[in-house]
């Protein structure tokens, strides 16, 4: 619990900048300067929120954006990844943790990419905390449409690349954030 706590007090004081607090409140999104991909999965999150209001009961959810490179979280582990949220789940005494990077996906080298695979790796260093209270996960918001990348690995479906955490913004608008949240969770 001690270093679950230390990693919660250096992850928003020091690493990363909060970018959204979703309750009952308004809400303030800042910076603004997000790119497309970004600025839709802050609203569809937001919009989920709104939405599914007794999926939220009992749990408190932040958004957090990983602050620049060189100041931010990176992971070596994934070839230098730098993820650019932490959506932050907190459920009764256990807080999920997840790094998010939304982006285009058809230039990375498939499922055996560093960045993709990094949705295995974080259960390593999640094993390293040796908190059960502490989940760690990694996602994939892929802007990028299945179609463009289903070659991968053989033509991979796309529910083999969700079980590799890759989630298709523009292809499952509706859908994603829920599978998301669904596997924070799982």
């Amino acid at each position: 619990f001690q270093v679950a706590n230390l990693l919660a007090i250096q992850v928003v004081e020091h690493l990363y900048r909060p970018l959204l607090h979703l309750s009952k409140g308004p809400i303030e999104v800042s910076p603004v300067a997000l790119n497309d991909g970004e600025r839709d999965f802050v609203r569809d999150l937001s919009e989920y929120h709104a939405s599914h209001p007794e999926f939220f009961n009992g749990r408190e959810l932040y958004l957090l954006r990983n602050m620049s490179k060189g100041r931010g979280i990176g992971f070596f582990e994934a070839g230098n990844f730098y993820p650019d949220f932490i959506v932050w789940l907190v459920d009764q005494d256990t807080q999920r943790i997840a790094f998010v990077d939304p982006k285009g996906i058809r230039n990375l080298e498939g499922p055996q990419d560093p960045k993709i695979r990094f949705h295995q790796t974080i259960k390593e260093l999640q094993a390293h905390l040796n908190d059960p209270q502490v989940i760690l996960s990694s996602f994939i918001i892929a802007n990028t449409r299945y179609q463009e990348v289903g070659w991968w690995n053989g033509g991979m479906t796309k529910p083999e690349l969700e079980e590799h955490h890759v989630l298709f913004q523009l292809d499952d608008r509706s859908t994603y954030i829920g599978k998301l949240l669904d596997r924070i969770l799982a």
